[in-house]
């Protein structure tokens, strides 16, 4: 089923100049930064620890700025890395002075360019917010054995009907997430249908 993904973001991959171009002209794209969609960084790493934290958007984003805060005094860790897919989740950064804290847009889900992302920012941790679930990255991360954390988890009944269509699939990559901290009851729930390895219920990070 993984080899059918592939082939499907290829194809995306394939079309991707033309969504871009489209996205620029809508206003939803940076046209100097839409490179980082395809693993091809605008920030340096900087030497030593790293934290990783994905969110979709701009409520996701939002929601770890308390944890973004206390890390960022945290002297054991040399740099925050934060990625997101949209434009206007990325210029949430730009109204606090964080040091080490850097904006990247999150790349696609493609086995070449998560593998040459992942290359690049060696994170130590990778922190995916609420229902960021991506097959490839995943894999990826599972391989360099870095720890998959699904912080804030959210699945809806609606959700996990659509992963249970392919049952097997799904089992296998929601295992490689090392732990999940769901946001309510009816999530926690899910997470262990889906065989998520270990659930710890923590409340919803966004109250």
């Amino acid at each position: 089923m993984l080899v059918i993904y592939q082939l499907i973001i290829s194809f995306i991959l394939i079309i991707s100049p033309a969504i871009i171009i489209y996205r620029i002209y809508k206003n939803k794209e940076d046209k100097k930064r839409f490179k980082e969609k395809f693993a091809i960084p605008s920030k340096k790493r900087s030497k030593g620890k790293l934290i990783w934290f994905h969110g979709a958007s701009v409520g996701e984003i939002q929601s770890i700025i308390p944890l973004i805060e206390i890390y960022e005094k945290d002297k054991t860790i040399n740099q925050i890395l934060i990625t997101s897919s949209t434009l206007s989740s990325s210029k949430i950064l730009e109204k606090f002075k964080f040091k080490k804290t850097i904006h990247q847009f999150y790349p696609l889900d493609h086995i070449y360019i998560t593998s040459k992302f992942l290359r690049y920012w060696k994170p130590n941790i990778a922190i995916f917010i609420e229902s960021e679930i991506w097959p490839c990255m995943l894999k990826e991360l599972e391989k360099r054995k870095i720890p998959i954390v699904l912080l804030n988890a959210r699945i809806t009944k609606k959700t996990f009907n659509k992963w249970m269509i392919l049952k097997n699939f799904t089992n296998k990559i929601f295992n490689k997430i090392t732990i999940a901290y769901p946001q309510n009851l009816e999530t926690k729930y899910f997470l262990k249908k889906l065989k998520t390895n270990k659930v710890k219920t923590i409340g919803n990070l966004k109250f």
